[in-house]
């Protein structure tokens, strides 16, 4: 999950480069499609099927991380909130999977990992909270900052939802089988809503969304493999691991320099983010 959370991560950033010509939802096609091409690859060399065995639950699953990715990739290209705080935001999937997970999946979640998830929704606020004063650029140039928060946050929960219909249908199906279906689902959606907004990227951008299109293809079959393996509670922490890669990035490259109170609170999702992944659950009697 570390490795998948450190590509998401690069995905977003080149992500957010790659909307300076292209619309958001192109670049989500062009990272859909190119997933498939990654998980079929990885598939050939592994020898693994990709043929669905349930698919109903390959169908739900599909549906609500497509819906994640289309509200990801929109708030990735509004300019309106810092690269590191928008992906903070979309990375408040843990706080919804803590919240559904013991109910729809029946998974016990201990007291530790309350209060971890505690001290990163936390770290959430303190790094969100300057952004809303924060100007990114004129305003006509894209959605409000409040906008931009409410959409990541719709994200964040439609990736919950995502991610336990992932830890359902991982008992059945392989991690390319999963991924194959899911990003041909979106690559088909995405590139329909892109014929909505035609526009001709540049050679910089197209070369943006394809290194964006890689990172998630291969992050997307790690995420997979780990959502299979551990509970989901505890997997998606290690999650924020890409809040605080995507800060640095946005800090080095994007000149988006974070203030005292963001860097207390990416501390505050690091500790939390390492208190749901080592902190083991109770066992289920």
């Amino acid at each position: 999950m570390a490795a998948g959370a450190i590509l998401f991560a690069l995905m977003n950033f080149f992500a957010r480069l790659a909307s300076s010509s292209a619309s958001w939802m192109t670049v989500g096609a062009v990272r859909a499609l190119i997933g498939a091409g990654v998980a079929v690859g990885v598939a050939r060399l592994r020898g693994t099927s990709l043929v669905a065995n349930d698919r109903k639950a390959i169908f739900w699953r599909s549906l609500f991380g497509t819906a994640a990715m289309g509200t990801t990739f929109y708030a990735l290209s509004s300019r309106t909130l810092p690269l590191g705080d928008t992906v903070t935001l979309l990375n408040l999937t843990p706080v919804f999977l803590a919240l559904l997970a013991p109910v729809v999946l029946r998974e016990q979640t201990s007291a530790a990992v309350g209060v971890a998830l505690l001290l990163s929704l936390g770290g959430v606020v303190l790094i969100v909270h300057p952004s809303f004063s924060w100007q990114g650029g004129p305003a006509s140039s894209g959605p409000s900052a409040a906008t931009t928060a409410a959409v990541a946050v719709s994200a964040a929960f439609f990736a919950s939802i995502a991610m336990m219909m992932l830890r359902r249908v991982g008992r059945t199906e392989n991690p390319e089988a999963i991924a194959v279906h899911f990003s041909l689902f979106a690559g088909v959606v995405m590139t329909g809503l892109s014929l909505f907004d035609l526009r001709l990227p540049t050679l910089r951008d197209t070369g943006l969304m394809i290194a964006a299109g890689v990172c998630a293809g291969f992050g997307q079959l790690a995420l997979t493999r780990a959502y299979t393996l551990e509970l989901a509670a505890r997997v998606s922490g290690m999650g924020y691991l890409a809040v605080v890669t995507s800060a640095l990035l946005g800090a080095i490259v994007l000149g988006e320099r974070p203030s005292l109170a963001a860097i207390a609170g990416m501390a505050l999702v690091v500790v939390g983010g390492l208190v749901v992944t080592f902190i083991r659950e109770p066992k289920e009697e």
